[in-house]
C-alpha cells in the first residue's frame, strides 16, 4: 500500500478476564505505548473501552476526565474513534451473559463530542437491535431508540 493509504488501529486497555488490568497505568505510559505507533504511520486510533463515559485516568483529570480515546488523541494528536455501550445502560459484559440492555441518554456522548474529546463514535450493540439508531439520533427522536436484545446476536446475516 502507498503512503496515502490510511491505517486505523483498534486498541484496548481492558481485558475481559480482569477489568482492572491496564497496559498503561498513566498518561506517560500511554504516550510511550502509542507514540511509536503514530510515528510508524497509524493515522486513526480506535480506543476501545467498555463504557465510553468512563475516564481513563481519573486520578489525573477527575471523574469527568478524558476517556481512553481522548487520551490517545491528547498524546498523539491523531484522529480517534471511541466506543463503549453507546446509547445503552448495560456494558458489553452483560451481553455475553445473555442479558439485554435498555437505552440511556446520549447527553454525555454529545458533550464529549462537542468538546472534541474524540472525533468519531462507534456504535455496536445498539445498532444490532435498532438498525435505524443513527437516523433516530440525527433527528433527535431519542424516545424511539430501542435497547439491546441479545437474541439479535443470533440473527446477523
Amino acid at each position: 500500500m502507498g503512503a496515502d493509504f490510511p491505517i486505523a488501529m483498534r486498541l484496548s486497555q481492558w481485558k475481559q478476564l480482569d477489568f482492572d488490568v491496564k497496559l498503561a497505568a498513566d498518561p506517560k505510559e500511554l504516550e510511550a505505548w502509542v507514540t511509536p505507533l503514530a510515528e510508524a504511520g497509524v493515522d486513526i486510533f480506535h480506543g476501545s473501552q467498555r463504557r465510553f463515559w468512563d475516564p481513563e485516568f481519573p486520578e489525573v483529570d477527575g471523574e469527568k476526565g478524558l476517556n481512553f480515546a481522548g487520551w490517545i488523541k491528547r498524546v498523539t494528536g491523531k484522529t480517534v474513534v471511541s466506543v463503549g455501550s453507546v446509547g445503552l445502560d448495560g456494558d458489553l459484559l452483560t451481553a455475553f451473559m445473555g442479558q439485554g440492555s435498555g437505552t440511556s441518554e446520549i447527553t454525555e456522548l454529545l458533550r464529549r463530542m462537542e468538546a472534541e474529546e474524540f472525533d468519531l463514535i462507534a456504535v455496536g450493540r445498539a445498532l444490532l437491535s435498532d438498525p435505524n439508531w443513527a437516523q433516530k439520533v440525527q433527528k433527535s427522536a431519542h424516545e424511539e431508540l430501542a435497547g439491546f436484545d441479545p437474541a439479535h446476536l443470533g440473527v446477523l446475516t
